[in-house]
This record gives structure tokens, sequence and C-alpha cells, in this order.
């Protein structure tokens, strides 16, 4: 009698293991997950990281004396080409200070200021669209450097010709990076070498 209580206690312990370990494997799942589109704290507003990525085969940096019109931070187009030329990649850097006031949110003294990513760039799409963008869809959000960016496509009308468009946009301690790709004339394609790049692109501290 007392052989068959014993085993009977050590099944009912190890039953009761079973039934907490569903419990707690339930209540982890319900746990919510961190909103991983509200990005990181501007601790250096008036810092601005070096912009690094591998130059695609066939393409080239231009420097800034080259630049007309548009100011980017950083312009890749076609060898042989020049400012002139929408195909290619601009690069567009955002101080905290000129988005805080339109796009962010920070602490009662003003300090940590943040950005939803994913809210921003749907805001963007929307003006996009008001400006005459077509077709604009949504990117799923990927990582860039470590770091979640958001974008979506769209075609543009530049000087009478149709281009496919893509746009990404980072958040980062030193701001908003913005980077537009765009196809050649009447394309329906960005360059795949470009959309590659993306991968290679990485921010270092000055």
């Amino acid at each position: 009698m007392g052989k068959t209580l014993s085993t009977l206690l050590v099944h009912s312990r190890h039953f009761l293991c079973f039934l907490i370990l569903i419990a707690l494997s339930r209540c982890s799942n319900s746990i919510p997950k961190l909103n991983s589109s509200y990005m990181t704290p501007v601790a250096y507003p008036g810092v601005m990281d070096n912009f690094r990525m591998e130059v695609p085969s066939g393409w080239r940096f231009l420097d800034p004396g080259e630049y007309q019109g548009m100011s980017p931070s950083y312009w890749i187009v076609r060898q042989g080409q020049n400012s002139s030329s929408f195909a290619g990649m601009r690069v567009f850097h955002i101080s905290p200070e000129r988005i805080g006031a339109y796009y962010g949110t920070s602490d009662a003294d003003g300090d940590n200021l943040k950005i939803d990513i994913k809210k921003y760039c749907s805001k963007t799409l929307l003006e996009a669209k008001k400006a005459g963008t077509l077709n604009v869809k949504n990117f799923p959000c990927r990582i860039i450097d470590k770091l979640q960016a958001c974008g979506y496509s769209g075609y543009e009308m530049r000087e009478n010709r149709r281009y496919f468009a893509n746009f990404w946009f980072v958040w980062r301690h030193d701001g908003m990076w913005e980077i537009n790709i765009y196809s050649d004339p009447d394309s329906n394609e960005i360059p795949q070498e470009l959309l590659k790049a993306l991968d290679t692109i990485r921010w270092e501290r000055r």
C-alpha cells in the first residue's frame, strides 16, 4: 500500500510539473512584443556620421562640386553620367532639429527625441501621392546596418520621362537618412546592383 501511494505521488508531481510548463509557455506567448519601429533616441543632435557603401561596378559617387540643383549628402550615378541623370541613388541626411519639429516626440525637457519610423514612412508616402507619385506601394520593413528601414516604391515624372523609384528611411541617433533609388528612364525596374548595394551600407562615427 505504501509503495503504491509513493508511486502515485511521484506521478502526480510529474503531471503537476507538466501543467506548470504549459501554463508558462502560454504566458510567454501572450506577452506583447516590443514595438521595434520606435527607434533610437537622438543623443547627439549636432553629429552627422560618415556614410559608407560599396559602389557597384559601372557606378560612381559624384563629387559635391558636381552637384546641380538638389543637394543630397551622397549621390551615385552611372560612370560617364553627371548630376543631370536621374538614374542612380541619392542619400539625404535630415538633422534631428529639422525633423523633430514635425514628426518627433521627446521628453518634457526636449531630450531623447524619437521617431516612429513606420509612421514617418506612411506620412511621407501620403505626401508623395499628393505630389503626383503614381502606383505607390509600401515595402515590408527591412534591416540596413542593424537598424530598421521602412520604405515604399512608386513612379515619378522627371523632365517628361517616367522613373520607377524606391524610397527608404532609416532613423539613427544623428537624424533621418533617406535613400532614394531611381531606375533608368521609362524602366519598370531598379538596377539590381543598386538594390544589392543597400546591404553594404554602413555608418561610422566621425
